[in-house]
């Protein structure tokens, strides 16, 4: 492969006989900046500011369609209205509205209009796909189904297997809604106080939490958050952190969103060094509020903010989620994934084959009409063709949860085949995106706008904040110097720099 400079300074790749122009991105001047001189102007949030991101922000998320979709803001609060074809959609477009610098709610109002398919289908899904995830197959729950409305009932031993049930059931294609009827039956009673405590601990741990200071309240096992977070999505985030073994019932009205909170007071809490020891007890506590990895006792070792997981899991989404939890804790820069995905009993390669299919099938977010499978020696190969990246992702992850798969292969085709990689949510299926998708071939822009529409993608992110990141573009090559505070701001940087228009980005931030 070589790289060559077009007159225009866009980079051409050269790949045998193929020629591929990386032309990414120059959102037009209506969209994303009036002018440069305006740009260079003191930045505020608006209403109009947030509603124009917001529905940036749907159009290069794939697996949303904007088109389908009304965004309006008033006083920070963002109202969606319009129709989606599934549940996973819908829940989707609202993060990505919480996502944005400024919004201090949304209220949803977007309905789903799936495909047409008989209850007993949909129900008849719904108890294979419970019964052929591995984190689900031995939870006792019955469905139910009228009008594509799906009803679950049953108990599970926490509120995250509950959610992850409901989840699950989601994702099965014709389903219009979910009504999770599942009660919580804990193992055991825990007092207020250590229910407290753990609470406390999520919290601060949490990368995704960008507030300065959180208060749980708990009597009776009822939990009532008070304090101040930076954005919506942490406020969301805080109310799933709460939900911890012991918890009935979790109140989170008496929380409140400051743009600025983060810069004023986590940083206090970011930048203090934590000790391997600290960071392996809070990596070993997500380890166990996750019902896809609780089971299997990960090993845990943490060497100046690496983290080593090691020992046996029986599934290779298990794995993929241990990973992902360990990232998720604050002071954590690097994992090393060495799970084992181990079975006493492995299933035959035609039945893991035949389970994939199925899956595939029945999965809202996919055609499967265009994928091909094959699974041998444990791995699952995929080849074909999708619409985007979102898909190719949602196939791979589909995969993984395939008892019996120790490794995905994903050969699908997305045309066109460039994606700009984004840091993975705290949220099931969030793969990347790709703005070429969405805009396709756009013309060169100058080093100038490049900067510009960088710094102003910044200033919409919550984890980020601008007056920490220097950027400096030549060429179409961007270089971003300065601090943040956790990986997630590393990654929002890195994709910013890219959807501002950036052939390249060097990232030289330092995380601390």
């Amino acid at each position: 492969m070589k790289t060559l400079k077009s007159n225009e300074g866009c980079l051409i790749v050269v790949t045998g006989k193929w020629f591929v122009i990386l032309l990414i991105v120059a959102i037009n001047q209506t969209l994303l900046l009036p002018s440069l001189q305006a740009a260079s102007e003191k930045m505020e949030i608006t209403d109009s500011g947030i509603t124009t991101e917001v529905e940036k922000g749907l159009i290069l998320e794939k697996g949303v369609f904007p088109n389908d979709l009304d965004v309006g803001t008033s006083q920070g609060i963002v109202s969606l209205s319009g129709s989606l074809n599934n549940i996973l959609a819908k829940e989707r477009a609202v993060k990505i509205a919480e996502s944005i610098r400024g919004v201090l709610g949304v209220i949803d109002r977007t309905t789903v209009i799936p495909v047409s398919r008989p209850d007993e289908d949909i129900r008849k899904d719904v108890l294979t796909a419970l019964l052929q995830d591995p984190a689900t197959e031995h939870y006792q729950i019955s469905v139910s189904v009228q009008g594509a409305i799906v009803t679950l009932t049953g108990a599970v031993g926490s509120n995250a297997e509950k959610q992850l049930a409901a989840q699950v059931a989601e994702g099965v294609r014709g389903v219009k809604d979910v009504v999770n009827g599942v009660m919580i039956d804990y193992l055991a009673k825990r007092t207020d106080s250590e229910i407290t405590a753990d609470i406390k601990d999520r919290i601060q741990w949490d990368i995704w939490i960008d507030g300065g200071g959180i208060n749980p309240v708990v009597k009776n096992g009822n939990v009532i958050l008070s304090g101040t977070v930076g954005s919506a999505i942490s406020e969301s985030q805080a109310f799933e952190d709460a939900w911890v073994n012991g918890v009935s019932s979790v109140d989170g009205n008496g929380l409140k969103i400051n743009p600025e909170v983060r810069q004023i007071a986590q940083r206090k809490f970011e930048y203090t060094v934590k000790s391997d020891s600290e960071i392996k007890q809070a990596v070993q506590a997500a380890l166990r509020l996750d019902p896809r990895v609780t089971v299997f006792f990960p090993e845990v070792t943490a060497d100046d903010g690496s983290v080593i997981l090691g020992g046996e899991v029986g599934n290779l989404k298990a794995k993929t989620a241990a990973g992902q939890d360990a990232m998720n804790i604050l002071g954590v820069w690097r994992v090393d994934n060495l799970l084992k995905v181990r079975l006493k009993e492995w299933p035959s390669y035609a039945e893991m084959q035949r389970q994939l299919k199925a899956a595939l099938a029945w999965d809202s977010l996919l055609d499967d009409s265009a994928i091909d499978v094959a699974v041998i020696n444990r791995v699952a190969y995929l080849s074909g063709g999708v619409d985007s990246n979102f898909q190719k992702a949602e196939a791979q992850d589909a995969a993984s949860r395939i008892k019996g798969v120790v490794e995905v292969r994903n050969h699908l085709k997305v045309e066109p085949d460039f994606f700009i990689g984004d840091y993975n949510w705290p949220y099931e299926n969030s793969p990347p995106f790709s703005t070429s998708e969405v805009f396709g071939p756009q013309p060169c822009p100058s080093d100038l706008r490049i900067k510009k529409n960088i710094e102003h993608a910044l200033f919409w992110s919550p984890f980020v904040h601008r007056n920490d990141i220097t950027v400096n573009v030549d060429g179409g090559v961007a270089t971003l110097t300065g601090t943040v505070g956790t990986w997630v701001g590393y990654e929002e940087a890195d994709k910013d720099a890219h959807k501002g228009g950036a052939t390249a980005v060097r990232n030289r931030l330092k995380v601390k």
